[in-house]
């Protein structure tokens, strides 16, 4: 089945879903309402179920070039002691490519897949019937309207969809920095590591030999912690054997409050919600850019095999809500591990880390997902439940 689709937002979700469907032969134009394509941010963490779908697309071997893989993930106090620690091998893949590569890739093989991107296109509603409004009231009409238009989707709340935006009251300061040749070789400086300090945390994650992706967590009304710039001051007192990472943060990263979406509904008509306009996810899983990939793939994988829209439609939803939905209330009861006394939150950090079962039914499963299997596979072997997929995979 073909047809043509108009997709509200260039990110993420909606470059992939975009290039998913021109990969079946549809009529795509995706709209960006800024001149140029929105490289927010600084790294992006791509677990094995973002890896999959980039596969499937034919856009892995880009967006993966020059990034290094992730050997091993580590907790440290703040005195530098490993607490729990995890090894990634190479059937269950995390990689943090730059998010500028990742953009670029997608954005290129989506106008050689015969794709359209419109910038400074401002879409601020839908009709359910197939139609895309803008800002300069113009509209057009296709077959299937896709909303990627982010967490604050005006496509999403005009439609009534939005059931509840749950502030999470933790803020993040995310930061690429530059590498020394001498962290290459040493362990501390290959490892992917969260370190804490009470309720703050510093994240190190290795992009590339150029590059590592930072970021900084805090609680709100810890002021000193939610300062931007940082306080480098403040930070190097919290962690003195990190001063090589803190004193590289640069003043000009992304600051976010970070926020949970949950929606009434992902559809409504021909009109559907994709990435963080129906799932939107505080980070600390690393899983909102594999959801958004997730989604945007399966949504035109559904349709072109019940080859019939509306059908299609509801195929995906009782296939990946349920599961998105999961991972967002995971993600959210995670970071609320920061509001708990130290000892208890090592005690439970330890516990997943020596617990295989817990750990893959809880922190990983997301991860392991395959969304290029097909619904009828799905069917076959009954997994309707996120908690069965590690005996599976």
């Amino acid at each position: 089945m073909t047809g043509s689709v108009e997709i509200a937002g260039g990110g993420i979700a909606g470059l992939t879903t975009g290039l998913a469907f021109a990969r079946k032969g549809w009529r795509v134009r995706v709209h960006e309402q800024d001149s140029e394509l929105r490289i927010l941010g600084a790294g992006i963490y791509i677990w094995e179920n973002g890896l999959r779908v980039l596969d499937a697309l034919g856009v892995l071997d880009a967006v993966i070039a020059g990034a290094i893989p992730a050997w091993r993930h580590e907790k440290r106090n703040q005195d530098g002691e490993i607490f729990a620690q995890s090894r990634i091998g190479p059937d269950f893949r995390l990689y943090v490519p730059l998010r500028e590569k990742l953009l670029r890739a997608m954005f290129g093989a989506l106008i050689a897949a015969g794709g359209e991107v419109v910038f400074n296109s401002r879409a601020v509603s839908a009709d359910p019937r197939g139609c895309l409004l803008f800002a300069d009231g113009s509209r057009a009409r296709a077959d299937l309207v896709v909303a990627a238009d982010g967490i604050n989707s005006p496509i999403r709340d005009g439609l009534g969809l939005l059931r509840s935006r749950r502030a999470v009251d933790q803020f993040g300061y995310r930061a690429m920095i530059p590498r020394e040749p001498a962290e290459l070789t040493s362990e501390i400086g290959r490892a992917h590591c969260e370190n804490w300090n009470g309720p703050r945390r510093l994240l190190y994650a290795p992009c590339t030999e150029d590059f590592a992706y930072v970021q900084l967590t805090s609680l709100k009304g810890d002021e000193q912690a939610n300062r931007v710039p940082i306080d480098r001051d403040f930070w190097r007192a919290l962690f003195p054997r990190l001063d090589w990472i803190i004193d590289r943060v640069p003043d000009d990263g992304r600051s976010d409050w970070f926020e949970l979406i949950r929606t009434r509904d992902w559809s409504s008509g021909s009109v559907v919600l994709v990435g963080d306009a129906a799932s939107g996810q505080p980070p600390f899983l690393g899983q909102g850019g594999g959801c958004a990939m997730m989604s945007g793939f399966a949504l035109a994988e559904a349709i072109d095999r019940k080859r019939d829209i509306i059908a299609g439609i509801a195929e995906w939803k009782r296939r990946e809500r349920h599961f998105i939905e999961w991972v967002q209330r995971v993600s959210y009861w995670y970071g609320r591990l920061a509001l708990l006394p130290p000892a208890a939150r090592t005690a439970v950090f330890r516990l997943l880390d020596k617990t295989q079962w817990l750990k893959n039914a809880t922190l990983l499963v997301a991860a392991r997902r395959d969304p290029t299997v097909t619904a009828e596979w799905f069917d076959e072997h009954a997994l309707d439940s996120p908690f069965v997929f590690p005996l599976v995979h």
